[in-house]
């Protein structure tokens, strides 16, 4: 049966090919890598005969692919670094097209395993995070900085390690190193290390490495909820602290999140996202001006950095924010339908909390829900606050809240 080997190429020179790679693809009849390293694999290959081809966009080379190894033809397809580790691996291995395939892999050293043995660091007890090709929010990069002692992180030409020392600044992390590798293994290797405010001054080739070192790493902890009387919030109507503590238990928050409040209010709601996901962002969207005025005012008050205010129409707002984690409604003008739209429209799932108290609301939520989650859950919340007339006791009820939640 005709096989497919996966290879890791290493960091890029030719020393670095293992000697059981360079047998396999003596023993192919085509060898597929990227065209830039397609020189060295040829002056590697003491066998004439081998075809080599530059690899094309994923598609094209899966096909190309299932093509040779349908007609019977052993293929290697070289991967830059390990074939284990953030590689196109991954997607062969998750397309319906590579099913029947005979795969091999071959590993091959990492840019990071270089920048390791470069600066001396161990690799079993770091956290390992890709920022090439993949968007991490500052928060989350943050996030996994202040809870692990050493992080390694896979750059791009945008998110280098220039990038990671300004998001170090930005949180606070000042006590940390960042390390930095470039051309790992070739004549013009680069590796410089520094504290975060130097190293966000420097200029690193596109396609570096980076490690950072914390000397004081902590889990992060959530604060505990807060009470109503401790919100400034007017004659603003504002969701009770007990809805407020079943509205985040349903949105489910992480530490790093970016959540949307429609409907803010006096930020009740927003202040308590934001100090829950405190490596995240919160976007509060609001019309009403006294309320606009409320929520700056418990921004400053509970000194939440993380939540940006947004004033108007949520149909006229929500196109300019970034794409969210969750999303919290507690109000939409009766717009509902428009911003359940455009949370469906991004191509991931998304968490979706709506409160709803009158009965028109609560016909309209479970109605539109049904049509993007069918299985959405929903309970209702009554509150009773007791009070005292003369020497008894009785209890107010507020009005019943209906809390629904679905993944659109």
């Amino acid at each position: 049966m005709s096989r497919l080997t996966i290879a890791g190429i290493g960091p890029g020179s030719p020393g670095y090919l293992l000697p059981e790679t360079i047998k396999r693809m003596e023993e192919a009849h085509t060898v597929i890598a990227a065209r830039r390293v397609l020189p060295m694999l040829e002056d590697s290959c003491h066998k004439t005969g081998t075809t080599f081809a530059p690899m094309r966009k994923i598609r094209p080379t899966l096909e190309q692919v299932d093509d040779l190894l349908t007609a019977g033809c052993d293929v290697v397809l070289f991967v830059s670094g390990d074939p284990l580790m953030y590689s196109l691996f991954h997607t062969i291995q998750a397309d319906e097209i590579s099913r029947n395939w005979n795969i091999e892999i071959i590993p091959g050293i990492g840019s990071l395993q270089m920048l390791g043995a470069a600066v001396g660091e161990t690799m079993e007890d770091a956290k390992i995070v890709s920022v090439h090709g993949r968007f991490k929010t500052p928060g989350s990069v943050a996030l996994t900085v202040t809870e692990n002692e050493k992080t390694f992180f896979l750059c791009s030409k945008e998110q280098g390690p220039a990038w990671l020392s300004r998001i170090m600044l930005d949180f606070g992390l000042k006590d940390v190193t960042v390390y930095a590798g470039a051309n790992l293994s070739y004549d013009n290797e680069r590796v410089d290390f520094g504290p975060p405010e130097e190293m966000a001054k420097k200029d690193f080739p596109g396609l570096s490495v980076a490690m950072i070192k914390n000397p004081a790493p902590r889990k992060v902890t959530r604060p505990c909820f807060l009470s109503d009387e401790d919100f400034e919030r007017a004659k603003t109507p504002m969701t009770k602290e007990e809805i407020r503590v079943l509205i985040l238990h349903k949105l489910k928050l992480g530490l790093d999140d970016v959540v949307w409040d429609v409907g803010a209010g006096t930020g009740s709601v927003t202040i308590e996202c934001a100090r829950q996901a405190a490596f995240g962002s919160v976007h509060a969207v609001e019309r009403d001006q006294t309320a606009l005025g409320l929520i700056e005012k418990n921004k400053e008050k509970f000194d939440t950095e993380n939540v940006t205010i947004h004033p108007g129409e949520a149909v006229d707002v929500l196109d300019s924010l970034p794409v969210p984690d969750k999303v919290f409604v507690g109000g939409s003008g009766g717009q509902l339908d428009l911003i359940l739209q455009k949370v469906a429209a991004f191509p991931k799932k998304i968490r979706v909390v709506i409160s709803a108290v009158t009965l028109e609301t609560i016909a309209e939520t479970g109605e539109l829900l049904s049509r993007y989650d069918p299985d959405y859950d929903v309970i209702q919340a009554t509150v009773g606050r007791g009070r005292k007339i003369g020497s008894y006791h009785i209890v107010d009820t507020n009005n019943p809240v209906m809390i629904f939640t679905a993944e659109i």
